[in-house]
């Protein structure tokens, strides 16, 4: 598992960079709600293999998380 490592830390980086931009929110916000979701803690568990999806299958799913959350809020 040498790659487990690292493929979740760039992921992690990478996602929470676009979800920062694209909600004009900072980088440490983005990343505090990314490593806050039910995504991040599937990715973070080699078990479910989601660490070999590709980035944007990843953040598909964040995205998709976050949508959901936000009508629950409302």
């Amino acid at each position: 598992m040498k790659g487990f490592r690292f493929s979740l830390d760039s992921k992690t980086a990478r996602i929470s960079e676009a979800y920062a931009q694209r909600k004009s929110i900072s980088l440490e916000e983005a990343m505090r709600q990314f490593i806050g979701s039910k995504t991040y803690h599937a990715l973070n568990n080699a078990g479910t293999g989601l660490y070999l999806e590709v980035l944007e299958f990843v953040y598909d799913m964040f995205l998709e998380e976050m949508e959901e959350t936000e009508i629950q809020e409302h």
